[in-house]
């Protein structure tokens, strides 16, 4: 699992750039150090073999359409995030949607549906959406209801907190104080688990969790490290507390039973792995903000429900 916590001591960026938005490329990154656009980056990426879109699967009803239809963030910092002066969604889950639809179709091209953590289920099953990149975070009772693949990418549950709080050190100091954390997500059981004593209150966003935090409707914020790392770069008034305490595995989530759909994007995973591009765009996203070099890519189908 990579630690966030080794910031780069750079100035603190007000708005991480990385890729483009729905249908279009972008120009260079906005990310003050940045070695490779977005643009860049996608020019490189690999396009799938005309035997690999194979007839009637969802690779091919997606090459047909034209675009990749993606359940995702537009107010993830680091991850995928709307500019709100281009239009453009950045960041490293955002350039891998951008990726995978280059990949089936040729060209990087993706409607992008702005999905809440307890509706991400429902956007699969009902076709909505053809995969789901949103900080997926891959766990057996989810495996029920939506395929996985990968994982992608490790992170880990930390505790944000205003800055100057006292009193809270490690998940244990949660017993009887109000935590805030995201529906659906999972802070809950953790919370439950190490800190049974404590009382949960539940918003349907990053930002919404964020604003409660300020707000002291809670004591503290309990999220993946990945966007509260992004939050307290951009917000001084909010800080981390220790390290992660949980192994966190994110999955691209797929339309429960589509094997075939599976293990193309678990192919396509292990591709850019292999050729660098996957190094290369978490450079371009959270390694802006993180010291050293890119994180050894987890093990595809290494956690149970992948």
């Amino acid at each position: 699992m990579v630690s966030l916590k080794r910031v780069a001591a750079v100035a603190a960026v007000s708005m991480i750039g990385l890729s483009a938005c729905a249908g279009t490329d972008s120009g260079s990154s906005a990310v003050p150090g940045a070695t490779k656009s977005g643009s860049d980056l996608l020019a490189a990426a690999p396009v799938a073999a005309a035997a690999d879109i194979l007839p009637g699967s969802t690779m091919e009803k997606i090459k047909q359409r034209g675009e990749l239809i993606v359940g995702g963030s537009l107010d993830a910092p680091l991850l995928s995030q709307q500019n709100p002066v281009t239009g453009e969604i950045e960041g490293f889950d955002a350039d891998m949607g951008k990726a995978l639809a280059k990949y089936i179709i040729g060209e990087p091209k993706v409607k992008m549906v702005n999905a809440a953590s307890e509706t991400r289920e429902a956007l699969l099953g009902n076709g909505t959406v053809d995969v789901v990149l949103q900080t997926y975070t891959i766990t057996p009772e989810r495996a029920e209801q939506v395929a996985f693949a990968g994982p992608y990418y490790s992170s880990g549950l930390t505790i944000a907190v205003k800055k100057g709080a006292t009193g809270i050190a490690k998940p244990e100091d949660l017993n009887g104080k109000t935590v805030i954390a995201g529906a659906n997500t999972p802070a809950i059981p953790a919370i439950k688990k190490l800190a049974p004593q404590a009382k949960i209150v539940t918003f349907g966003s990053d930002p919404e969790c964020m604003q409660a935090l300020k707000q002291d409707r809670g004591v503290a914020y309990v999220q993946d490290e990945t966007l509260l790392i992004a939050n307290a770069q951009k917000d001084p008034s909010v800080q981390i507390i220790g390290s992660p305490f949980t192994s966190d595995p994110y999955g691209i989530g797929l339309k429960h039973g589509d094997d075939q759909f599976k293990k193309f994007v678990n192919d396509w995973l292990l591709k850019i792995q292999a050729d660098g591009l996957w190094q290369k765009t978490w450079k371009n996203s959270l390694g802006t903000v993180v010291q050293g070099e890119a994180p050894t890519p987890p093990q595809i189908g290494s956690v149970p429900g992948s």
